[in-house]
């Protein structure tokens, strides 16, 4: 039985140091002073994500509470001879409210390139946060972004690049969408 837990463990410290991924939570309230410049009046959400190339930081921000439309804005930095760069960029728009889902996100290196792929859930709703009218996942390879998204009529939809994605990629982020609780 020893050994047997000794193999598992060995296992799974060579896929842990084969994978190099290092994540950190940071505080919003930490952002004031970044060495960036980041979109939206506030920031909502901010990860830093290491992998064995490149350092991270993946960062939610939106605009004034109760504008009409809502406004995400999702942006990578990249930490390129000692300083912070805009890599990648992607802007969300909803009439109504868009929601966060800060507890459902992902970090991991599917196709084994040693740098990290990273997907995150956000929902819509109406302007009242009464109904929820879609559930999104946002995944982020190779700086272009792909989504899968389902409606309140239980439709689901997957952005017109998803299939160019590699098989590894997008059996790791159809899995994690098909094991996830969509509607709250």
């Amino acid at each position: 039985m020893k050994i047997i837990l000794s193999l598992l463990f060995a296992i799974f410290f060579f896929h842990f140091a084969q994978a190099q991924i290092s994540v950190s939570p940071i505080s919003v309230d930490n952002l004031k002073d970044a060495p960036f410049k980041f979109k939206g009046s506030r920031a909502m959400m901010a990860d830093r994500v290491d992998d064995a190339n490149s350092k991270n930081i993946f960062l939610f921000s939106k605009v004034s509470q109760g504008s009409n439309p809502d406004t995400l804005f999702f942006q990578k930095f990249s930490k390129t001879n000692e300083q912070w760069k805009l890599v990648q960029e992607k802007t969300i728009i909803a009439p109504g409210a868009i929601s966060i889902w800060q507890n459902r996100k992902a970090f991991f290196d599917a196709d084994q390139d040693k740098q990290v792929e990273a997907l995150f859930v956000y929902s819509l709703h109406d302007a009242s946060m009464q109904k929820q009218l879609a559930v999104n996942l946002l995944l982020f390879f190779k700086n272009d972004s792909y989504t899968i998204s389902e409606t309140k009529d239980k439709i689901t939809i997957y952005s017109p690049n998803f299939q160019q994605l590699p098989t590894s990629v997008k059996a790791y982020a159809t899995e994690y969408w098909n094991g996830l609780d969509k509607w709250k």
